[in-house]
């Protein structure tokens, strides 16, 4: 995290560091909507900057090419979902503008990283960890100032402790994807171990510290299969068929989305409750949500999604029917693969999480490096595992932060030519 001063670098970390906050921290008072004006703050001040600078335009065709295949997927998705409204109107008011304002949400996100990056070029990634980094510094220091160590100790030992200012639920998911693209700089990318090793160090102690029990497992489950394939892409590369990545990646993409459609029938089935009883595992009444929102769906390959949106305007009108202790108004269902599959439907699913997969990951392959793939291949699947039980596809933090992180892989000079793909 070393760098020079820079007045604008300094600028940047606070402006990113005051999005992170959360209304725990007491910072300043934190509202749903605040990430987004702040996200939209740095867009404008940045933009005023890479016009100052003469470098609105963008040259890296490689990043414009990335930006293209992240945004299109929302864009394809707001127009299904219009179409699905007119074949079946959404009972709700105010659907549409929930619809839209979920895609502007989703193409800020992108737009915001790729501003960010276009003025800092690498540098940003540090610069931002560097504000991650700070942020839950922060929380340690008020959660000190709370209750002392006592209270500190406790937060981290007594499983019913609920709402630490230590738990921060974009910082810790956030974190990881840190530990990810790190250990991808240094296992690919070949950077000195100790170029890498104190920002792992550092990600690990907040991710420690988090108690984001998703996070934890879905970290635990990427991280052999990140080793998997980069074992693999070692051996073919050495014979040069770096093309054979591609095969393991469509073969990964497929078992994972077979296991997806698994999930959902065991949560409509209810084999999965019986479960989660029979082991006694406490899921903090997110099966109460998922079971509230049963009647909406159906588990067969004819059910095309009632739309982008239509799960959050349910749960604004329905969820006071619940009757869930402790829900005193309308939020996620903690569950962003049923939220999608309600929205999307059987094979909008798969198509969607096909795409984004190794559809896409063949398309960095094929325009920016087979090395790029491997990883973002490895951050989208460690992002659908949160999704499992929590409902990051719509934290703004944390979506903006990865597609930082994605567009970091443009700067690469390993673009493979002359390969016979289409580019579909």
């Amino acid at each position: 995290m070393k760098f020079k001063f820079n007045p604008i670098a300094i600028l940047y970390i606070l402006l990113v560091y005051l999005e992170l906050a959360t209304d725990r921290q007491h910072l300043y008072p934190v509202t749903y909507m605040t990430k987004y004006y702040i996200g939209i703050l740095i867009i404008v001040l940045f933009v005023l900057l890479l016009v100052g600078r003469g470098k609105l335009i963008f040259v890296n065709k490689k990043l414009l090419y990335l930006a293209k295949i992240l945004a299109i997927p929302t864009i394809v998705l707001f127009l299904y979902s219009v179409l699905l409204d007119v074949m079946n109107p959404v009972e709700f008011n105010g659907y549409f503008s929930r619809l839209s304002s979920t895609t502007i949400f989703g193409l800020l996100a992108i737009f915001q990283a790729i501003v960010v990056f276009q003025f800092f070029g690498q540098k940003v990634v540090d610069y931002t960890f560097t504000a991650i980094s700070l942020s839950y510094l922060t929380s340690i220091i008020v959660a000190f100032r709370q209750g002392g160590l006592s209270q500190f100790i406790l937060i981290l030992t007594d499983d019913s402790f609920n709402g630490s200012v230590l738990e921060m639920h974009e910082v810790a998911p956030i974190t990881a994807l840190f530990i990810l693209y790190y250990l991808y700089k240094y296992f690919i990318k070949e950077n000195s171990f100790s170029s890498v090793f104190h920002n792992i160090l550092i990600a690990l102690i907040i991710l420690f510290l988090s108690l984001k029990r998703i996070v934890f497992l879905s970290v635990l489950i990427i991280i052999p299969v990140f080793l998997v394939i980069y074992w693999y892409d070692k051996k073919v590369s050495k014979l040069g068929k770096e093309r054979k990545i591609l095969s393991l990646l469509n073969i990964f993409s497929l078992i994972f989305i077979t296991g997806i459609f698994f999930y959902v029938y065991s949560v409509k089935s209810d084999f999965i409750y019986t479960f989660i009883q029979e082991h006694n595992i406490n899921s903090m009444a997110r099966t109460d949500l998922w079971k509230g929102v049963e009647s909406t769906y159906n588990f067969a390959p004819i059910f095309m999604g009632r739309g982008i949106g239509f799960v959050t305007k349910w749960m604004d009108n329905n969820w006071m029917t619940l009757n869930i202790n402790g829900l005193t108004g309308s939020m996620g269902i903690h569950n962003d693969i049923l939220k999608y599959y309600i929205e999307i439907g059987f094979v909008g699913l798969f198509i969607y999480f096909y795409t984004l997969l190794y559809r896409n990951a063949k398309r960095i392959f094929v325009k920016i490096g087979h090395k790029e793939s491997f990883i973002y291949f490895v951050l989208i699947m460690f992002q659908m595992l949160i999704w499992f039980t929590d409902n990051i596809s719509i934290y703004h933090n944390f979506l903006w932060i990865l597609n930082l992180l994605l567009f970091s892989l443009t700067n690469s000079d390993t673009e493979l030519e002359n390969l016979d793909f289409k580019n579909f």
